[in-house]
């Protein structure tokens, strides 16, 4: 039979290859085992904070109402991350900090970047190992701390954010993430507004109210907030229709809205209905904590919102048409709902 042809070929390779192959191949030896997070966390247990690093007296009287956090990412105020270094030594001292964005996770944060203070990775590892929080996060940390330390890490933008697997941590990190994306959002709207009469922004308020009614009922009904994670989704919601507020301005601005014609218009409100009422007719929606009510909350307040551009854009962009900005927002409501037909 083939088979007793090939044996002893076969053998004799198998044979062969074990006289070639050491029992340890060299990327077995040289592997070094890993760490375990709780080894590390002993090695740097007793370590002491730099008292020069602290704040002294005199420092200490301008500290009452800071927050390390606001001060080290330049939240609602210039940036000042040596004063963030005091502030979060003043928290710990007076244990007034509240969540995850403590005095101890700042510090971290600036020991780990060298941003505010001198890098010391074996400061940072010690602060990780005591700023707690899911098991899963901790150990993740503290590696991930130590392999920046093995490679001798320079760079300057590791964050709290980094390590989580909890949804609790993940509502935290969406508002950190959404405060960066906030600023750059702002930045970009006082571009568009510096050459705006008072008149173009008295307008502009007027939709804006109406723009932030919308997000709040869109986030509060067309996200589902099951689980832990809740909070974060209804958070990138938010940002998420904040971004395409912006940038539908940006596009009015540079004159980049596509020239719908009136029929486009009424196709594109044709497929929203038939979208809108194929939803309504799904009678077991598998859609978490949204229901098809809520859906039917957002649709009447999305009219108003469409509305509010219609107005706004006939008295600040007199080049646009009430059919183009209708049939822009029109189909880009219409990607949205088509999520609930998946």
């Amino acid at each position: 039979m083939i088979i007793h042809k090939l044996k002893t070929p076969v053998l004799f390779f198998v044979f062969l290859t074990c006289l070639i192959i050491p029992a340890n191949s060299a990327s077995g030896v040289d592997k070094q085992p890993q760490k375990s997070w709780e080894k590390i966390c002993e090695q740097v247990a007793n370590l002491l904070l730099p008292s020069e690093d602290r704040p002294s007296p005199k420092d200490a009287k301008t500290l009452r109402e800071c927050s390390s956090y606001h001060l080290y990412y330049g939240f609602d105020q210039p940036a000042n991350p040596e004063k963030a270094r005091l502030c979060a030594y003043d928290e710990i001292d007076k244990a007034r900090a509240e969540g995850p964005f403590n005095g101890e996770a700042m510090l971290m944060t600036i020991y780990a970047n060298g941003v505010g203070a001198r890098r010391n990775f074996d400061l940072a590892l010690k602060l990780a190992c005591k700023i707690g929080g899911a098991p899963a996060e901790v150990e993740g940390r503290v590696l991930h701390l130590e392999k920046l330390k093995d490679k001798n890490w320079q760079g300057n933008n590791f964050s709290l954010c980094d390590d989580i697997t909890s949804g609790y941590m993940a509502g935290f990190c969406a508002d950190h993430a959404n405060r960066f994306a906030s600023g750059r959002r702002a930045k970009r709207l006082d571009k568009i507004q510096s050459k705006w009469t008072g008149a173009d922004k008295k307008e502009y308020d007027i939709l804006r109210i109406i723009a932030i009614r919308y997000f709040d009922i869109h986030a509060e009904n067309e996200v589902d907030r099951s689980g832990t994670a809740g909070t974060a989704s209804s958070i990138e919601d938010t940002s998420s229709q904040e971004e395409a507020f912006t940038k539908t301005l940006e596009i009015l601005e540079h004159k980049k809205l596509p020239e719908y014609s009136h029929r486009q218009f009424r196709d594109a409100d044709s497929k929203l209905n038939a979208t809108y009422q194929k939803i309504q007719r799904n009678s077991n929606p598998p859609w978490g904590t949204v229901t098809r009510e809520n859906i039917k909350t957002t649709q009447r307040a999305w009219v108003k919102y469409r509305d509010a551009w219609v107005t706004f854009c006939g008295k600040k962009y007199h080049d646009c048409s009430s059919d183009g900005i209708k049939t822009y927002l029109t189909l880009k409501r219409i990607e949205e709902l088509e999520g609930f037909l998946d």
